[in-house]
């Protein structure tokens, strides 16, 4: 990743140890201290080697972690244009940040209209190109819609398969309660708490474990990100599963006999 030193624009964020300004050298890099291991780094001062260049390592950052297997390395636009052996410079993106007061749809719309064979794009459309590309059209993405969707499968299953149990244990207590004169929504309601409750523990304890994973994420390669809005859909989510769950038993009870409770 090459930027201007002096501008900041594109410049390595957390840094841990070292200095931005360190990277005017000849031959001065940034790395991700989660990648030390990976590429046999220890100390500030280590001379490496990338693409059979000299490369001194300057300071290290936290957090800045790549999807794909190569980590990033910061150094100056220079520096990388060399490292990377581009004898003509070879420019794929231009950061641009707008001035105070002006609009960013506004000027991506300007320059749109002023550039051509260019895409003009915010951060956050960016953004959301990005996670789509990896998402939706990648071997990786598809293996996790696929996971997640039969996760989704197997946890509908396994509640209603919990709750159906629960259900069918107490038969006799459900026709006692119709032959007492207690009506279908007063079982309805009972069936329903179940699955209320149900879904809070199991909810609960689901989450326990996610931050758990999250916090071990912290100093792995893949970092995982649980916002609060995720955390929200799973919930609701959690509670349409127990709900879906909670109609085939009450299919059950609708075929109750209260006379049952009368037989042997």
């Amino acid at each position: 990743m090459g930027f201007n030193v002096d501008q900041k624009m594109g410049a390595p964020w957390n840094v841990v140890s070292g200095n931005t300004a360190d990277l005017k050298a000849p031959d001065a890099a940034m790395i991700d201290e989660l990648y030390k291991d990976k590429l046999g780094l220890k100390q500030l001062g280590q001379v490496v080697e990338i693409n059979g260049h000299r490369v001194r390592v300057v300071g290290f950052t936290h957090g800045i972690r790549s999807f794909t297997t190569s980590p990033y390395v910061f150094m100056t636009f220079k520096n990388a244009q060399q490292v990377a052996n581009l004898k003509e410079p070879d420019t794929v993106f231009i950061l641009i940040k707008a001035a105070p007061g002006i609009g960013l749809e506004a000027l991506r719309e300007s320059l749109q209209r002023r550039l051509r064979d260019v895409d003009v794009l915010t951060t956050k459309r960016f953004s959301a190109m990005t996670r789509g590309y990896w998402m939706f059209t990648t071997g990786a993405g598809v293996s996790v819609l696929i996971a997640a969707a039969l996760g989704l499968v197997v946890g509908i299953v396994v509640v209603t398969q919990t709750i159906y149990a629960t259900t069918v244990d107490h038969l006799r207590e459900y026709g006692t309660l119709k032959a007492m004169g207690a009506p279908n929504s007063y079982i309805y309601r009972i069936i329903l708490e179940q699955a209320a409750i149900a879904a809070v523990l199991g909810y609960a304890q689901g989450m326990m474990v996610s931050l758990v994973v999250v916090h071990g994420g912290t100093t792995g390669g893949a970092a995982i990100i649980l916002t609060w809005q995720s955390a929200l859909v799973m919930f609701f989510l959690t509670g349409a599963m127990c709900l879906i769950a909670a109609t085939v038993s009450i299919q059950k009870v609708l075929t109750i006999d209260p006379a049952m409770v009368f037989k042997n």
